[in-house]
């Protein structure tokens, strides 16, 4: 019931991040989940032929563990690489005892509504924004953007000076931006420069790559007591999350 709680506030996740944040083998994953599966509380949604599936808490599993969020609806593949990404960044953070608030629960929370505003040389765009989860710290919560692919320079410098203003006004401790490889972690990095953030002490903002994020998530889990309960509590990042997080 705890995994399938966790899928409810993260949305659809492979097996091996699931399993991963859960303290759990891989068989025991998959076990968990054909039992979860039977029980119509989870269904599958199958990859590309030899890549696996991702795992998703129906609306009956949803209303099952009491988690305020809706259930998510199985995903276009278009959506899928995102989807894991957002899962293995969760079980970066579970795995390692951090609280969290997944993917689900930001979408259901209207605090995390947010306005973008930019200009290109299509014209004026208004769009509205949430960050993709984010991490609970000492009452405060610290926005994380997972970003794989490479968006316009203006929208992407929208997004940053959105989470700048949202920092500065005490919203949020902070940002975490996951990218899916190191020119677009340097791309950010650079107009975050310009919003006023940076990855030094104090500057507000952590970048790291998925590549790192999901091995010491592995790390994480193949150090702690196989368990089927998450650690809670935790508040200072091995490397260097004080930069971020509030004194």
């Amino acid at each position: 019931m705890k995994g399938l709680a966790w899928l409810a506030r993260v949305g659809p996740a492979p097996p091996d991040a699931w399993g991963c944040a859960m303290g759990w083998s891989r068989a025991s994953a998959f076990s968990h989940a054909r039992r979860l599966e039977a029980g119509r509380w989870l269904v599958r949604c199958p990859l590309v032929r030899g890549h696996g599936s991702l795992l998703i808490a129906t609306r009956q599993g949803v209303e099952l563990t009491g988690v305020g969020a809706t259930a998510a609806c199985v995903p276009a593949p278009t959506w899928w690489a995102h989807l894991q990404a957002c899962a293995w960044t969760a079980a970066w953070l579970t795995a390692r005892g951090r609280d969290i608030q997944g993917s689900r629960e930001v979408i259901a929370d209207p605090s995390w509504t947010g306005k973008l505003r930019w200009r290109d040389r299509k014209g004026h765009h208004v769009a509205g924004h949430r960050p993709d989860l984010a991490w609970l710290v000492d009452g405060q919560r610290v926005a994380i953007e997972v970003e794989l692919a490479r968006k316009s320079t203006r929208r992407l410098e929208a997004i940053i000076a959105l989470h700048a203003k949202w920092r500065s006004t005490g919203r949020t401790a902070g940002l975490i931006y996951v990218c899916g490889d190191e020119p677009l972690a340097a791309r950010v990095r650079e107009l975050a420069a310009g919003q006023g953030l940076s990855t030094s002490k104090g500057g507000g903002l952590r970048i790291e790559t998925l590549a790192v994020i999901r091995q010491q998530a592995l790390d994480a889990h193949r150090h702690r007591p196989v368990t089927t309960q998450t650690a809670t509590g935790g508040r200072v990042d091995e490397r260097g999350a004080e930069c971020y997080v509030p004194s």
